[in-house]
């Protein structure tokens, strides 16, 4: 099995909704010393795809053209997004991931200010009070047995009213209508559900969804994804 099926079939596949947070930071902390080669081999490119939308978002729903603003990005793992951004122009941007071997790659880059390793869920991070970013960026992590969906109550906790929300959710994620065989997954994920309440809840609104590349070789079921934007109430 080549490196790349390795991490994506033998790890990635064996995670589902009752993966405990200490099996996804063993999977990533096994696999960051490679995880930009296997990720970029498998054609990975969420990361490249949705941020330029956030940036586009932040400017014309928040009307902010400030570079400075704070940016939270949350599961950024080996710091793929957060080189977006800083190529961007942003320079305050904090770093979340679960395992500090993905992060000590990210500090590699020089690009983040803060960085906190913590698992997403419903307690609150360590060490950050209820609004302190401008936004918030997720790509990649409210998936499969990674990130549940409790954890958007957590990003809308920490970023200031007017401020705004992006993450990616794979089309099959989104519709329910993953493989379960493939990923050995028999409960429903709730992503979808968790928005809309929030949304008659007033906790946020929905201000732009785009279809964009998730992977360009893999699967069919990998291929596309959902970039959402939601401004906080």
């Amino acid at each position: 099995m080549d490196e790349r099926n390795a991490f994506y079939n033998g790890n990635l596949l064996t995670l589902n909704s009752s993966s405990s947070h200490e099996n996804v930071k063993n999977i990533y902390e096994t696999w960051a010393e490679h995880y930009n080669k296997v990720t970029g081999n498998a054609g990975y490119v969420a990361y490249k795809t949705c941020p330029p939308i956030f940036h586009q978002v932040l400017k014309e729903v928040t009307n902010n053209n400030n570079m400075d603003i704070r940016i939270f990005d949350a599961g950024a793992g080996t710091g793929l997004v957060g080189k977006v951004l800083y190529d961007l122009g942003y320079r305050n941007i904090d770093a979340l991931d679960i395992s500090q071997k993905m992060l000590d790659e990210a500090q590699k880059m020089n690009i983040y200010k803060k960085t906190f390793c913590a698992a997403l869920g419903e307690d609150a991070i360590p060490g950050i009070d209820d609004d302190q970013y401008d936004a918030v960026i997720c790509v990649g992590s409210l998936t499969i047995g990674h990130v549940k969906p409790n954890a958007l109550d957590e990003f809308v906790r920490i970023v200031k009213p007017g401020g705004i929300i992006g993450f990616t959710l794979r089309k099959d994620v989104y519709n329910e209508s993953f493989n379960r065989d493939i990923y050995r997954e028999t409960a429903n994920l709730g992503y979808r559900a968790k928005m809309e309440q929030m949304v008659k809840e007033k906790k946020w609104k929905l201000v732009q969804c785009d279809e964009i590349d998730y992977h360009i070789s893999m699967d069919e079921m990998r291929a596309k994804c959902y970039s959402l934007m939601y401004q906080v109430l």
